[in-house]
């Protein structure tokens, strides 16, 4: 099969992408045709069972969680299934016994869901510092500079989701360590979208509507070794009676299990390595036409995922303009924001440029 039959393959499976270039998959990813039918089966067996199939769907839950641990390379009694990123932040800010002088360190500009689940320090007598980062490339630079032995958690975004930068987490995990503090991370801008290594991670959430492709409601809390052994789950159910150390505590989305596991599968069938090849590809072709119009990109060469930033005179209107035009992006905060999955084509990213040229030079 050559490339171009191989690509025309995958975007079957998409219809949405039929007169488009969608290149908004740091907002929502699409949904391809095979998730209708593996909700189905769930449906189809409450349909026919009722709660006779509660083992069943126990098994599917199982199978989706081995799936995401050997995605992530962590044992699978480190995966628990939640209903957002949000929910496993929380639940970790939630989860210290935080004492009068901690402190946390998140960047200002972070997402909110990153930022306002520590306020849980403050009402303890702790500290939120709020770290200004300065140009894209001192983002990590200053966040470690922030960390002291009154450091608990250094709470970050794997990827900005305004500006593209990835953060390396290895770096700032062993820097935690260094100091006693617990790294968690906000990983929805790059899980499904480059390759995760959680070995210096202590938490890891993430939603899987955006690069995983599985829609909303269903979300991946990855608790490790080191944060069971340093946090209490600040909720209880009759998934971690006391003294579970478990965090996963009622019954998961099965139904969006079940779409999950159908999707990393075909996923897998894609061959993982090929999907990051290609959102890497795409998201270099995108840095390299907005340079060449003259643009500086705030997405660092160096130290992105699939989303590239940069701004221009009224974002919000060009964002409108390229709409107009089927080319799908969208603004954050006065960026353009761009971000190819590896559905879409060079042919989308060379139709975004050419639209955008003529977007900005008023034709």
């Amino acid at each position: 099969m050559t490339a171009e039959d191989w690509l025309a393959r995958v975007r079957a499976g998409f219809p949405y992408l039929e007169g488009r270039a969608y290149l908004n998959s740091g907002g929502a990813g699409l949904a391809w045709r095979g998730q209708a039918a593996a909700a189905a089966t769930y449906y189809d067996d409450v349909a026919s069972r009722g709660a006779d199939g509660q083992r069943t769907w126990m098994r599917q839950g199982d199978r989706t969680r081995q799936r995401v641990a050997e995605l992530l390379g962590v044992p699978a009694g480190d995966v628990g299934f939640f209903r957002n990123t949000s929910e496993v932040l929380n639940l970790a800010a939630n989860s210290v016994d935080w004492r009068p002088g901690d402190e946390v360190v998140v960047a200002d500009d972070d997402f909110p869901s990153v930022v306002w689940p520590w306020v849980a320090a403050e009402a303890a007598g702790g500290r939120l510092v709020r770290v200004e980062p300065g140009a894209e490339g001192q983002r990590e630079d200053r966040l470690l500079a922030a960390l002291t032995p009154r450091t608990r958690v250094l709470a970050v975004s794997h990827v900005h989701t305004v500006t593209g930068t990835r953060l390396d987490l290895t770096r700032l995990g062993r820097a935690c360590r260094e100091v006693g503090a617990l790294l968690v991370v906000d990983g929805i801008q790059a899980l499904g979208a480059v390759p995760v290594d959680l070995s210096h991670v202590d938490v890891y959430g993430s939603a899987v509507f955006k690069w995983l492709l599985s829609g909303f409601g269903t979300g991946i809390g990855v608790f490790r070794d080191r944060a069971r052994e340093l946090l209490t789950p600040a909720y209880r159910g009759y998934r971690n009676a006391p003294p579970s150390s478990a965090f996963e505590y009622a019954d998961p989305n099965y139904p969006g299990l079940y779409v999950l596991d159908a999707t990393l599968a075909h996923l897998e069938q894609v061959g993982w390595p090929r999907v990051y090849r290609r959102v890497d590809a795409l998201a270099q072709r995108v840095l390299d036409a907005v340079t060449a119009m003259g643009r500086a990109p705030a997405t660092p060469a160096t130290a992105r995922a699939g989303i590239v930033s940069f701004r221009t005179d009224d974002a919000p209107a060009v964002v409108g303009q390229l709409l107009e035009r089927g080319v799908h992006v969208v603004e954050k905060k006065g960026y353009v924001r761009v971000s190819p999955h590896f559905y879409n084509s060079t042919d989308d990213v060379d139709r975004f440029a050419e639209e955008l040229r003529a977007v900005l030079q008023g034709r």
